[in-house]
């Protein structure tokens, strides 16, 4: 048998070049698998969080922004004084005034009773026809924080309680506050307490902190939102509204004649300027100033009230009192209390951006918002841990609140890019080099190698 022989020069040169030429194309298709792959990677998390520190002095964030709510929302001398003055006015019998009185607290938590109705339209119009606007009503039934708060201590210091707290309103009505300067239509106080450019800074230690000592008057209980006595307390971000459904709002409930101890922990996030870069989407947060609300400056509490009001607008045609921004035109009256009690539990729930078929029943109900509300990317949160202890019988109907850092010391995040552009030049240069073994220096020397050929042939 005689072997044929190919003298071909030209499928000698073919022969020689396949095997490495499917061993580059091999190499070439895994390096743009996983150049393609960390590119993707990058684009939709091109940022991160990480912990920056865990030492960051309390002393360089601001204090919390907090309020003292009363239970007692309607004043039992301040309803009669309101029930003279109707009685005054239309002659109506005081027994069934003071029985009228009692709806206004109906506003606080959307309570409404279909058998009332024709008691609370005609309690409506003596309020019309008597031109008593709703917001000046409900302000005027509370018991002022002169007479509320009889000490106060901040920073260690005994001051007057009407220098550092103001009546606000929050989610709860009227409150007293304290470091709250959110620049909101909040009209009467405005005029009188102007908010300040900043909010305080505290030190840690319970000496240091905020202290309150509160006169309690059970005796002038009228109408509560709740089966108790005593102070709600609420601890917010001071740049925030005080709202509890929309989030980044603790609440602790203190009893009449106990000492109460509010210890704040503080948490802060901050984000470099280079996020800014990336879309909201990716990085999935907003600066305060890429985004306004109905308050002023973005945080996502207030963009969710935006929602909120939205919907009450839509639905409802009016706001209740409690939102600082309504004027007296678009406040909730008496005659919208079927349409809030209706609503209600919609806008205490809010749907997630993303819901699954697992959960939406149960979500289906809540408020969805077509706008999507961003975590803000940069905040200072806080969360609280309480304890209380009963005073002596001597000390009456008095509660005594301390708010303080316990640490000096609270954890700072960071949100930054994963990676700048020396970051991704050197991940692309590593997967060349490991994979096909190409370099900035091969590339050179290739160039440097074709010119000496062409050179060569001239």
């Amino acid at each position: 048998m005689f072997k044929l022989k190919n003298n071909n020069p030209a499928s000698h040169f073919r022969n020689r070049l396949l095997g490495p030429g499917l061993v580059y194309l091999g190499l070439t298709s895994f390096t743009a698998f996983l150049l393609v792959s960390v590119w993707n990677r990058f684009v939709d998390n091109p940022t991160v969080t990480s912990l920056e520190s865990s030492v960051f002095p309390v002393t360089r964030v601001p204090y919390p922004g907090v309020s003292f709510c009363n239970l007692n929302k309607i004043s039992k001398k301040r309803a009669a004084s309101l029930a003279d003055y109707i009685v005054e006015k239309t002659g109506e019998k005081r027994e069934k005034v003071m029985g009228y009185i009692r709806f206004l607290g109906f506003l606080y938590d959307a309570d409404y009773n279909v058998g009332s109705k024709r008691h609370i339209e005609e309690f409506q119009g003596i309020l019309d026809g008597l031109k008593l606007k709703i917001k000046d009503l409900m302000r005027s039934l509370m018991t002022p924080c002169e007479e509320f708060l009889q000490i106060c201590l901040w920073g260690g210091v005994e001051v007057n309680c009407s220098t550092i707290v103001h009546m606000r309103l929050t989610f709860e009505g009227y409150c007293c506050t304290f470091n709250y300067i959110k620049n909101a239509s909040d009209l009467w106080e405005e005029h009188r307490h102007p908010a300040k450019l900043a909010p305080a800074h505290g030190t840690p230690g319970m000496k240091d902190g905020l202290s309150v000592t509160i006169n309690n008057d059970p005796d002038d209980y009228f109408y509560t939102t709740l089966s108790s006595s005593g102070v709600n307390v609420h601890v917010f971000i001071p740049t925030d509204y005080p709202d509890k459904s929309s989030g980044n709002l603790m609440e602790s409930l203190a009893d009449i004649g106990s000492e109460n101890f509010i210890e704040v922990i503080p948490t802060t996030v901050r984000a470099m300027k280079e996020v800014m870069n990336y879309n909201v989407v990716k990085r999935n947060c907003l600066f305060e100033v890429e985004q306004i609300t109905q308050f002023g400056v973005y945080s996502q509490s207030d963009c969710f009230v935006d929602c909120r009001v939205r919907s009450m607008m839509t639905l409802c045609e009016c706001i209740p009192f409690t939102i600082p921004f309504t004027d007296d035109s678009t406040v909730c009256t008496l005659l919208d209390l079927p349409c809030l009690s209706k609503y209600q539990r919609k806008w205490t729930a809010l749907v997630p951006d993303h819901v699954d078929a697992y959960t939406f029943k149960e979500q289906e109900d809540g408020l969805f918002c077509t706008e999507t509300c961003y975590l803000s990317c940069e905040a200072t949160l806080y969360e609280i841990t309480t304890s209380s202890v009963r005073l002596f019988d001597s000390a009456g109907n008095y509660t005594s609140i301390h708010i303080f850092y316990g640490n000096r010391f609270h954890s700072l995040y960071q949100q930054d890019v994963v990676h700048y552009w020396f970051d991704i030049l050197s991940s692309v240069g590593g997967i060349f080099g490991i994979v096909m073994g190409l370099s900035i220096l091969s590339i050179v020397e290739g160039v440097i190698y074709m010119i000496k050929l062409v050179v060569a042939k001239w």
